[in-house]
């Protein structure tokens, strides 16, 4: 019997420490993860008295004092009373339900009633003394007016009960997952604790006792479990962890308190409980912390005894992140062999990267080589060291294969790798394929690579992969858009053709004619005299028309520099009159006088121009005018902001609808029957790689305008992919 009283007092202590550590995490986590919702405040309290009460009830199980039993009997109804309050106020919170007048009265007659049964419990009237019972050496005493403690908790607790059945039948979706969780971890909690008040009175229903009060620490898994997967109040990261962490911690602790209690019964005869209980708080306290002082500490060893690998490891991390953000190619392998050798301190480094067109592994940066000369240029796909790298996939140290099984594929790849000066070459692998090679040399002092050597460089490795397919994606785009710009070109081009010719040929025919009657008209002075103005008029009209043409279509290098806005619109207008007025087109130019000079490529802003100007026209079939003008202006507010020159393209055409004006800048849209929809996109973006920005105004049947503005001063070059939003394409953004 004494064995079973024993056994009965160690659950219900046991259980009551249990319940008192998780719930008091649980309730800290939530309050300092918001202490500003009433809600959230609502459930810290409620968990923090159910811990206040168990803390208590572990105590008052395990004392061997009467005096301090008598105490913690009667102080752990602070928490007991007010449990059920808690919770009605908790479940009411979370149904909304203090809105109103009488449910928040009702809430304060339920604290009154808490209060006063807490002042009748520690005042004797309710509980006044200890007696031994089921091996606790000291269990209180209920009074006969304990029952109305009794029926008081259990009306709060069916009512908090019934209000979540209530919610939960009527519930959907997440919010049926929060409530199903809840509900049932109250309901197991609440019959578990009820448990502690049936003993008092004799009543031992098994398993209820002695194991009921394990119920609670129940109740706080699937709270917290409702809390991490179905948001209950709104966390769901860190309590996951906490978790996870707190049952583990409950797994390895469990079996420990058994053993010290087993331990003192078997060494000594008898179990000090005081003595138990702090040793449980003991290892709760040092599996808590022991992580923490463990990280910190490895972390404080290693830099007091291994400053300069933590330096390297640092610097090799720190570079891993920074280069995905380089997109040039060039500038990224330079940088990574760089970063690399100078961490490493190493006395030789390259970079070799897989050409796809040749199918060879160009060198792409070298480092350490300028005295002895530099490694080979190329190695082959059948190179030992490729296919090495290639099957296996991981990096290789020039000493392990001189001293591997495998001498001839090995002592083939360290050859190679003698003539590169490696000792380690590390693949750099993208997609399963081999895409690059670094090779490091020796370090300084001959130190070997260790494994944590391998590892941060094969860490470094999968990020520089990653940079490298960005850098070639961001040149591939690059090329694509200096292909479309020539396709957008040419295509102009081809409309002026037939334009120019008829213009060209009318002046040849006037200088034809003239030189045809010359022969009879040769001694008449005043026919030379016109006929030799006229003709050297027309020569210079077509040879200005020629270098137009050639002009705009041959390929230039990017040159930006300060150019005369006027001029630019004004060369690519007289272009296009021709074109103009044979469609019935007249344009009319208004150029500023005095305006400053702006920082432009030339031959790029001459392909803006000419994009608009043609489309202005091919909007007007039935003829109309194109009315071009250039300003100063200004703009506050929005980027990009301050001073601009506006270049403003008017036609009197069919107009753009209002659900087009979002798109036409987009690449490939366009509404006319021919045309590859390029040109505006094309011209959206250059304007933006000025540092400039469009804006288009346009009615249906009226016409449109496009203003290009373009700022004063060097603008800052640099792309962006964004799209006009309304009737504005802000190419600042």
């Amino acid at each position: 019997m004494n064995e079973i009283g024993l056994t009965a007092a160690t659950h219900i202590g046991l259980s009551a420490l249990l319940t008192s550590v998780t719930t008091a995490a649980l309730g800290s986590f939530v309050l300092l993860k918001n202490n500003q919702s009433r809600l959230y405040r609502v459930f810290s309290l409620y968990s923090f008295s159910i811990a206040l009460w168990s803390a208590f009830l572990a105590f008052h199980v395990f004392t061997e004092n009467r005096q301090f039993a008598i105490f913690t009997g009667k102080y752990l109804h602070v928490g007991a009373a007010f449990i059920p309050v808690m919770f009605v106020h908790f479940v009411s919170e979370f149904f909304g339900d203090p809105k109103h007048i009488i449910n928040r009265t009702f809430l304060v007659v339920l604290y009154l009633i808490g209060g006063v049964l807490v002042v009748l419990c520690i005042n004797g009237t309710l509980v006044s003394d200890v007696a031994p019972k089921y091996g606790i050496k000291y269990l209180m005493v209920a009074k006969p007016g304990y029952v109305y403690l009794i029926i008081f908790f259990s009306l709060c607790a069916t009512w908090g009960l019934f209000r979540l059945v209530r919610g939960f039948i009527a519930a959907e979706g997440l919010r049926k997952n929060q409530l199903k969780y809840l509900l049932f971890g109250s309901m197991l909690g609440y019959a578990g604790g009820i448990d502690n008040f049936l003993y008092l009175y004799d009543i031992s229903i098994f398993p209820l006792f002695p194991y009921g009060t394990y119920a609670i620490p129940i109740y706080v898994s699937s709270t917290a479990y409702a809390i991490a997967q179905y948001r209950l109040l709104d966390i769901n990261v860190v309590i996951r962890k906490s978790l996870i962490y707190a049952l583990l911690l409950l797994v390895l602790l469990v079996p420990c308190y058994l053993v010290v209690i087993w331990g003192q019964q078997a060494a000594f005869g008898h179990i000090n409980y005081t003595f138990s209980l702090f040793t449980l708080l003991l290892f709760i306290i040092v599996g808590f912390l022991f992580p923490k002082v463990r990280f910190r500490t490895e972390e404080a060893l290693e830099r007091a005894l291994f400053q300069k690998r933590v330096d390297y490891r640092e610097t090799l991390l720190r570079s891993s992140k920074e280069m995905v953000s380089i997109i040039d190619l060039e500038h990224l392998s330079n940088s990574l062999v760089r970063t690399v050798s100078r961490a490493l301190e190493t006395e030789t480094a390259s970079l070799y990267l897989l050409d796809e067109t040749k199918g060879v592994y160009n060198l792409k940066a070298d480092i350490g080589h300028e005295i002895n000369g530099y490694p080979q240029a190329m190695l082959l796909k059948s190179d030992p060291l490729v296919q090495r790298l290639t099957d296996h996939q991981e990096g290789v140290v020039k000493e392990e294969l001189e001293m591997a099984q495998d001498k001839t594929t090995g002592l083939q790849v360290a050859k190679k790798m003698g003539e590169l000066e490696a000792e380690i070459s590390v693949p750099i692998i993208s997609k399963e394929k081999l895409i690059g090679i670094l090779n490091l040399g020796h370090k300084e002092g001959k130190e070997i690579y260790s494994n944590e050597d391998l590892e941060l460089l094969s860490t470094l490795a999968n990020q520089a992969a990653i940079a490298i397919e960005n850098a070639r994606l961001y040149e591939n785009l690059k090329q694509s858009q200096v292909t479309l710009r020539r396709a957008d070109r040419l295509s102009s081009l081809g409309l002026l053709t037939a334009g120019l010719a008829h213009e060209i040929r009318n002046p040849l025919v006037a200088i034809r004619t003239f030189t045809q009657l010359l022969p009879e008209r040769y001694e008449d002075a005043e026919f030379r005299e016109g006929f030799q103005g006229l003709a050297l008029k027309e020569v210079d009209r077509i040879c200005g028309l020629i270098n137009d043409l050639l002009s705009f279509a041959r390929p230039s290098r990017p040159n930006v520099a300060e150019e005369n806005m006027n001029d630019v619109v004004d060369g690519i207008a007289r272009i296009l009159e021709t074109e103009a007025k044979e469609k019935g087109v007249e344009i009319t130019r208004n150029f500023a006088l005095n305006l400053p000079k702006v920082w432009i490529d030339r031959e790029q802003m001459k392909q803006v121009f000419m994009n608009l100007i043609l489309n202005a026209i091919q909007a007007m079939k039935e003829g109309g005018s194109i009315f071009i003008s250039t300003r100063l202006t200004s703009r506050n507010g929005a980027a990009p902001s301050g001073q601009f020159l506006q270049v403003e393209v008017r036609d009197t055409g069919v107009g753009i609808p209002a659900e087009n004006l979002d798109h036409i800048f987009d690449p490939f849209f366009t509404s006319k029957d021919e045309g590859s929809g390029l040109g505006l996109s094309i011209s959206h973006q250059i304007v933006q790689e000025h540092g400039g920005y469009v804006t288009v105004e346009s009615e249906v049947g009226m016409g449109t305008t496009f203003f290009v503005n373009l700022p004063i001063g060097k603008p800052i070059r640099q792309l962006n992919n964004g799209r006009s939003h309304a009737n504005e394409a802000n190419l600042g953004h």
